[in-house]
């Protein structure tokens, strides 16, 4: 039983210190999800708008 107890108590500890609860690891993923994303449409953008204007050649 004692043992139970330890084991459940350092995986909560664990948990805690890497990154806090599920919500909060789910709310981080989806801010840096959602960032990569618009960057990478900004990327694409810039460079079609580039190659439009002859600026860049592919």
């Amino acid at each position: 039983m004692n043992t139970d107890n330890v084991t459940n108590s350092n995986n909560t500890e664990r948990t805690t210190l890497e990154g806090g609860s599920k919500e909060a690891l789910n709310q981080k993923t989806s801010v840096q999800f959602l960032l990569s994303t618009t960057l990478g449409v900004l990327t694409i953008i810039l460079a079609a708008v580039s190659a439009y204007y002859g600026l860049i050649r592919f």
